[in-house]
């Protein structure tokens, strides 16, 4: 099958009084640019629909077996919020593809201009989005409204609706070029190195933004942000792949109230990420400071830990838990592994003489990314020293447990 397959799932919301009718909303399950991913061996033969509800809980709908045209859902009140989660299962109930629609109020289903699409694709497999826009070369990406991904290079920038599965044309380009990007609200600020402007994505005006006391932000341009469950962010200045070492830090609450803190080493290449009740975690970057550093929520000076210099760049790190941070690939490391550093968890609750702790069989990154899976797996990705760039999920060390 070299076609698009939408599945029509009728839901039939229940109707109110006075109503003779039952009026029905349709959701259209969509491909992308996968268009064998239903039909490619190993293929499919049962396809399932369950409602989300506002808890994460999921209620079976429907279960048919494939190929199908059509599967009502049965009915729904008009009030009632969910979202709708489609798997699709081979004959021994493995899931081969998923797909979540983000949540809907059933009623807003009846007078939508065009259907509701769940985007179905193959599970461990990386999938083109539907309609997706033109290349960008290396976007900043950000979130806004739990509902639009922010695409910015250079000056161009896109929204793409994770809820219509389209991009959303019009808006005009940046002022100034997004060396750094936060999205908050429906707003982004975008940095570089001569200033910052705070841009309204609902309508592409922007304004330029005074740097807060402390800094510059010239100081931070290039760096990663780094969100907050809260809402809030850190652009850290340390990051940077270029530009020399800095110690500067961006804090950003969730209203768009910005202040500057400052690291207790200046980094650069260094990677963070935010550990919940610990605070900004920052490591590497540095031959002569400690190998790791931590602000911690409502300050803004960094403490450092009691870990080694590590002067290792352009590395991911990830959250493993409230006292594990996985460190993964990048570049200078003393423990070299095919020109790259190996990935190590670093303890949060050491105080002295600490050793950062090595996972085994990983592919060796001279950049890496690196996301939480679970408290005992990561994600991580970015460039081969060996090839091009590959994922690989490592596993970690007998000795280290998660608690």
């Amino acid at each position: 099958m070299r076609r698009p397959v939408l599945l029509a799932c009728v839901v039939a919301i229940s109707t109110i009084a006075g109503c003779t009718d039952t009026p029905t909303a349709t959701i259209t399950i969509t491909l992308g640019e996968e268009l064998d991913a239903l039909s490619r061996a190993p293929a499919p033969t049962t396809l399932v629909v369950e409602l989300l509800d506002l808890d994460g809980k999921a209620t079976e709908l429907a279960r048919a077996a494939l190929p199908t045209d059509e599967i009502s859902l049965g009915e729904r009140p008009r009030t009632d919020v969910g979202g709708l989660r489609v798997t699709a299962l081979d004959a021994a109930n493995k899931t081969l593809l998923k797909g979540e629609s983000l949540y809907v109020q059933f009623g807003a289903l009846e007078n939508a201009s065009s259907p509701v699409e769940v985007f179905l694709q193959r599970t461990r497999e990386l999938a083109r989005l539907p309609r997706a826009p033109g290349a960008l070369d290396a976007p900043l990406l950000g979130v806004t409204v739990a509902r639009y991904i922010v695409a910015a290079s250079g000056t161009s920038v896109f929204l793409y609706d994770m809820l219509l599965l389209k991009p959303i044309t019009g808006l005009p380009a940046f002022a100034r070029p997004a060396r750094s990007m936060v999205t908050f609200g429906t707003a982004a600020i975008v940095i570089d190195e001569q200033g910052a402007s705070t841009v309204d994505l609902s309508s592409g005006s922007a304004q330029d933004l005074p740097p807060p006391p402390g800094g510059s932000f010239a100081e931070i341009a290039g760096g990663s942000t780094v969100s907050l469950p809260d809402g809030s962010a850190y652009v850290v200045g340390g990051t940077r792949p270029t530009g020399g070492p800095s110690s500067r830090v961006l804090m950003i609450t969730k209203d768009g109230a910005v202040a500057f803190a400052t690291l207790a080493t200046p980094r650069e290449g260094a990677c963070a990420t935010w550990v919940e009740g610990r605070g900004l975690v920052v490591a590497g970057g540095s031959a002569t400071g400690p190998g790791a550093e931590v602000i911690a929520p409502g300050s803004a000076q960094g403490a450092a830990l009691a870990y080694p210099p590590d002067a290792v760049t352009r590395c991911g790190a990830s959250t493993l838990d409230a006292s594990h941070v996985l460190v993964a690939g990048g570049v200078g490391s003393a423990v070299d592994i095919a020109g790259s550093a190996p990935p190590r968890v670093l303890d949060l609750a050491c105080a002295a003489m600490c050793t950062p702790l090595v996972w085994k069989g990983a592919l060796p990154l001279t950049r890496a990314e690196s996301f939480t899976l679970t408290p005992d797996a990561a994600l991580i990705a970015g460039d081969d020293a060996t090839g091009p760039p590959a994922p690989s999920v490592p596993r970690p060390p007998s000795s280290w447990r998660s608690p």
